[in-house]
């Protein structure tokens, strides 16, 4: 269930960030939530629904602004298997952890982006502009802790075992009194 509701919120952020995010100036920057729900779906998911949810979400992101088919689902599988055996390995649950981790996870996709558009047009000459992603690097910071607490809560409501929590009474925790 996650899985598919995920992939709806994934393609309505995508359509969000192509569409409405493209009117804002230039000076604003275009921020990038879909990025943010990627490394979210890394972290939180089960192995194999999270690597499917990617692949999709990748074919997608292909569909709406691939120059090469295949580049942003390999780009996001490689993604989610780095940061699927980090998130096993250490605790980067925590609100503190998440800024960093988008970052770095924000450079590492777009040095495999420019690497293999580099690879796959070497006619073409690709610029790598820090200032534009400097700028990215900086709304993905302001906007990482609000989405992944809207993401957390979304998850919480669509697991079941945590969603009868929030609509059910708490049992009582004295076992004498009834």
């Amino acid at each position: 269930m996650p899985v598919i509701s995920y992939f709806f919120l994934g393609v309505f952020l995508l359509i969000l960030q192509t569409s409405l995010m493209t009117i804002l100036p230039q000076w604003v920057g275009s921020p990038d939530p879909f990025f943010v729900l990627i490394v979210f779906v890394s972290i939180r998911l089960k192995f194999i629904h999270g690597a499917v949810l990617l692949l999709l979400l990748g074919l997608i992101m292909d569909i709406f602004s691939g120059i090469f088919l295949g580049i942003y689902p390999i780009t996001y599988l490689l993604l989610f298997f780095l940061l699927h055996g980090i998130a096993r390995r250490l605790a980067i649950h925590e609100a503190v952890h998440r800024i960093p981790l988008v970052i770095v996870s924000y450079l590492f996709v777009n040095s495999l982006l420019y690497t293999f558009a580099s690879y796959l047009a070497p006619e073409n000459e690709l610029i790598w502009n820090w200032k534009e992603i400097l700028m990215q690097i900086l709304l993905l910071a302001i906007i990482t802790l609000p989405l992944f607490t809207l993401f957390e809560t979304f998850y919480t409501i669509l697991t079941p075992k945590k969603a009868a929590q929030l609509f059910l009474r708490p049992k009582n925790k004295n076992t004498f009194r009834d």
